[in-house]
């Protein structure tokens, strides 16, 4: 009698790095959106309270694995960042290409894309900016001041005496954040959400 060979599970997983408090309370919404709309695999979301470089990643796809029970193949890694740290000096871009190699070579990795939040994810909040003035408690035509979404996010903060902390504020922000109409986010930013929708297989009009 021929024995069957033992079949071994491998966990599937799709990750998502996030730079910040913010970010991941942003795209927390977002995943939970894509739910509501039928979608249901699994994504974890690691915050790296900072620009996700490839050292941060790779990191965390390690943890990942060494946790795990079973063999792990990351269907999916996505990595989300705001675009105006390269403009204004503050990283270094990374050599895109050379880092999806390395995480597909090294890391087990599927596919790998990044969600490119322009310029920044308080730019995001800002595209309802109804209803983060609601959940602030400030009047409608409040305008927000400054040069950029987050000085103009952490000004709307400041009239209401919080201090706002993108990387490492979660429990003063999320409760407004929180409020905030991700549908229409979504739809203001489409296009750059469409790579990473794609990966996610994610399809609404």
């Amino acid at each position: 009698m021929t024995k069957k060979k033992a079949t071994i599970n491998s966990d599937h997983i799709k990750v998502i790095f996030v730079e910040g408090d913010a970010d991941e309370i942003i795209i927390d919404k977002l995943i939970s959106y894509y739910r509501s709309n039928g979608f249901k695999k699994q994504i974890k979301i690691i915050n790296t309270h900072g620009f996700p470089d490839e050292k941060k990643m790779r990191q965390g796809l390690t943890k990942i694995i060494m946790c795990s029970k079973n063999p792990v193949e990351f269907e999916a890694v996505v990595c989300e960042y705001d675009t105006d740290i390269f403009a204004k000096g503050i990283q270094q871009e990374p050599n895109w290409k050379k880092v999806e190699k390395n995480l597909k070579q090294n890391n087990n990795v599927t596919r790998f894309c990044r969600i490119q939040a322009k310029t920044s994810i308080e730019d995001w909040m800002l595209d309802d900016l109804e209803g983060l003035l609601k959940a602030l408690d400030l009047p409608l035509n409040t305008k927000p001041k400054g040069q950029y979404g987050q000085d103009k996010v952490k000004a709307l903060f400041r009239r209401k005496n919080i201090m706002y902390d993108r990387h490492k504020g979660r429990e003063k922000i999320k409760q407004y954040l929180d409020k905030l109409d991700i549908a229409k986010i979504r739809e203001a930013r489409k296009k750059e959400l469409k790579e990473f929708e794609g990966v996610l297989g994610i399809s609404i009009n």
